[in-house]
């Protein structure tokens, strides 16, 4: 993809903004254009993020965790060019519909705009696509709260301007990786997609009350960490403190989009486990609000099944850390089954 950065003056505060991120570090996002009207995100493709083994397509969470992203720093440029201040804003809600899967080998871009800023709150729409942002992947529309900017801290403000003292340059590493990055390195060859049995591996990992056997098959699990028990009829899915998946270094918290990844993998397992499906479930349209922070400590979902038709389920979600009675977020999905 061929950009020009230099007609985009800050372009360099939203490439801090997200390298500072280490969730972000970790999917390699490469910041490409930036202005106070919008954001251009590049991800590129990695066998790791692989949320459908059989096909080689990525978890529609890291589509989000880009989408959340580029909403979220399309607002720090935006609230910068309009006041001449760095906000940190965290993420209010975001919904996300998702078109078509992602082609595997292929980097997705995420082009989001800032279209509205409030006292309190900025809005945002994202679209996530690969060829042409006329043939979108996914739409998402998002809300994010404004917080004065004495919250950000001296350090972090100094780090988005690039005015830290005696700057450590593994911060710019992420974004160098990707420029020199072959798609090469995760090539996903024919022969290593393997059609799954789903049924005989939910089957297998029920009979062993071992989830991990069916997770296992998911690299994006993997990625995040994520893992699950069961309790009679009941799953607990549980997304353990990993440093990787910050995206708020200040607080520091978990990035919005790996609890709203962590929450839309709990419902397909939900799905697979419950309605005995055929196939991996097909993400529709997930949203999520956010209620509170998700502090930098283990975090836990429970999923019910509110709806069930012939073709599409609906599942709830809910998210908490130390109390159950106390949500980190909730969501609701769509979901193709067979």
């Amino acid at each position: 993809m061929k950009v020009n950065s230099d007609f985009f003056p800050l372009t360099q505060i939203a490439t801090r903004f997200v390298d500072q991120l280490a969730q972000c570090r970790r999917l390699k996002l490469k910041v490409h254009e930036a202005s106070e009207h919008h954001v251009l995100i590049e991800l590129p493709y990695n066998s790791e993020l692989i949320g459908y083994p059989d096909t080689g397509v990525i978890h529609g969470g890291v589509i989000t965790t880009l989408m959340d992203t580029a909403s979220g720093s399309a607002v720090v440029c935006s609230i910068y060019d309009k006041y001449q201040s760095l906000e940190l804003s965290p993420t209010l809600d975001l919904r996300v519909d998702y078109m078509k899967p992602a082609q595997p080998n292929k980097p997705v871009y995420g082009f989001a705009e800032c279209y509205k800023i409030s006292s309190s709150v900025s809005f945002t729409r994202a679209i996530a696509y690969q060829d042409s942002i006329d043939d979108p992947i996914a739409h998402a529309v998002g809300s994010f709260m404004r917080i004065s900017p004495d919250m950000i801290g001296d350090e972090f403000r100094q780090a988005l301007l690039g005015q830290q003292p005696g700057e450590d340059e593994g911060s710019h590493v992420a974004s160098l990786a990707v420029d020199t990055l072959s798609l090469d390195t995760f090539d996903l060859k024919p022969k290593d997609i393997k059609e799954l049995d789903v049924k005989e591996i939910v089957k297998q990992a029920t009979e062993l009350n071992d989830f991990g056997h069916l997770l296992g098959h998911v690299p994006y699990t993997n990625f995040i960490g994520m893992n699950v028990e069961r309790f009679g009829d009941e799953l607990v899915f549980r997304l353990p403190l990993k440093d990787d998946n910050i995206g708020n270094p200040i607080l520091p918290a978990i990035h919005g989009g790996v609890i709203a990844g962590f929450m839309e993998m709990s419902a397909i397992v939900q799905l697979m486990v419950f309605m005995n499906t055929s196939k991996v479930p097909k993400v529709v349209d997930f949203s999520i609000d956010y209620l509170r922070a998700g502090y930098h400590k283990d975090s836990f979902a429970e999923c019910k099944i509110t709806r069930q038709g012939r073709r599409v389920a609906n599942v709830s979600i809910n998210c908490w850390q130390t109390n159950r009675k106390k949500l980190i977020a909730t969501a609701r999905a769509h979901f193709l089954i067979d």
